[in-house]
């Protein structure tokens, strides 16, 4: 007996259970016990404003399957807010009024078209270049013999002062031997108190010293000459610039004659930096501007230089054009290859209308611009813009004026509402055919509730 007591005592809850689940998936899914509890207390209807007319209501999150001809709740729960006619300015198509509140929900934001400058700092990346080298040739001016060669190989990093090689010259021994006789001349005019041929003396050191500084040698050999009193038969050459050895024309212990070339030296004082921009930044650009140069290999350091060549061709593959600039390299480390960022402080458009980049919208076939006109009332425009610059506003050059507000936030759900437009006028024309406000109009079906 017990036993049929409790089995019956279940197949009345589970009869209960099933009703209880049965109400709610009839009833589209909600509880029926928490709807009685919200039958007991309906939400709120969105505010009016009697002033105005109400073309339809609608629940903005839901879009037009929740188009309704009178106030009421969404799917969601929400209450249906209106949407009123658009007044004076219900003639032009995409121009919309919103509610205040709406509007505030939409998170709407504008910004004020104004007069101003326009600045850009182009960013790109760009490598050394090896510039067209500066070719020194280090000729002999007397006539000699090669003792040692110091630099051989081509390509070897020459500083300059640094020894090249020396060489064995009649010429230049016998005139070293005249300047240590003329310098002992000198002494003995300077011991005997003899003003006139001290200054004689003096100038005829000068004379022939002069000369071996202008056959190549260093003045740093001649004074260590004068000062041991001794001649050196091989005198070490110098280099007189910074490079990179090119081409060596002589051997050890050759014959060469005054006048012909030793070796070569390519100067690189100078390298050229190559930067890549992109087509659409090249109107803002201009030869002689500054290019700033951040080099992986130099952390820390900028380096400076002017645009002097921008290249008449564009790389088809990536839309480039290479801007170069000159850099300087008296101590040598720039290498060609070294990658660098770049930075180009281009030249300032004064006196330009700006707007927001954010409020302007693309298409596709052209460019638009939400207008603010108050009191919850937008209108697109067609704009044309030009230069953009690097703090998000963009050159207006028409389909804006001085003052106009745009709106730089929320012009998607603007534009979602405007589209609404069109719906709510197929709307009131079909709530006035037989049939009520639904005949004849194609709704979209509403959102599926997620299981």
């Amino acid at each position: 007996m017990k036993r049929i007591t409790r089995t019956f005592v279940l197949v009345l809850l589970a009869a209960g259970l099933g009703a209880v689940l049965g109400a709610r998936y009839a009833g589209g899914g909600r509880d029926p016990i928490r709807s009685m509890g919200a039958q007991k207390a309906p939400m709120a209807a969105a505010p009016v404003d009697s002033t105005r007319k109400v073309l339809y209501w609608w629940d903005p999150m839901l879009g037009p399957a929740s188009i309704s001809p009178k106030p009421g709740i969404s799917a969601m729960g929400m209450a249906l807010v209106p949407v009123y006619a658009a007044g004076s300015t219900a003639g032009n198509p995409g121009d919309v009024t919103i509610d205040p509140a709406i509007e505030q929900n939409l998170a709407v934001e504008t910004s004020t078209v104004r007069f101003g400058t326009l600045h850009q700092t182009v960013h790109t990346v760009g490598y050394v270049r090896q510039a067209t080298p500066v070719v020194y040739a280090v000729t002999l001016r007397a006539s000699g013999w090669i003792g040692t060669l110091y630099a051989t190989t081509d390509g070897t990093a020459i500083g300059k002062g640094d020894p090249l090689f020396t060489l064995y010259s009649p010429q230049l021994l016998a005139a070293e031997e005249e300047m240590l006789a003329a310098a002992r001349n000198v002494a003995l005019a300077t011991r005997a108190r003899d003003e006139n041929a001290l200054a004689e003396a003096r100038q005829i050191f000068q004379s022939i010293r002069m000369r071996l500084v202008h056959l190549g040698v260093s003045t740093g050999q001649l004074d260590r000459i004068a000062a041991d009193g001794r001649a050196q038969e091989y005198l070490t050459f110098l280099s007189p610039v910074s490079g990179y050895l090119a081409a060596v024309g002589v051997r050890q212990q050759s014959f060469i004659k005054g006048g012909e070339t030793v070796m070569r030296i390519d100067q690189l004082n100078h390298v050229w930096l190559d930067a890549q921009v992109y087509d659409n930044q090249l109107r803002w650009l201009r030869l002689g501007q500054v290019l700033q140069a951040h080099l992986a290999a130099d952390p820390g350091h900028v380096l400076e230089g002017r645009i002097f060549f921008i290249a008449p061709d564009e790389d088809p593959q990536t839309h480039t054009v290479t801007v170069r600039a000159r850099l300087e390299n008296s101590d040598g480390f720039l290498r060609p290859g070294m990658y660098a960022l770049v930075d180009i402080l281009t030249t300032p458009l004064e006196r330009s209308l700006l707007a927001p980049a954010s409020a302007i919208i693309h298409t596709g076939t052209g460019e638009l611009a939400l207008l603010a006109e108050g009191k919850g009332r937008f209108a697109p425009r067609e704009v044309r813009t030009g230069l953009s610059g690097s703090d998000d506003l963009v050159q207006v050059l028409s389909g804006l004026q001085p003052g106009d507000r745009v709106v730089t936030s929320g012009q998607f759900l603007i534009d979602v509402e405007s589209n609404m437009n069109e719906v709510a006028a197929k709307f009131t024309a079909g709530a006035q055919a037989p049939g009520g406000a639904m005949a004849g109009m194609k709704m979209p079906k509403p959102p599926m509730a997620a299981h």
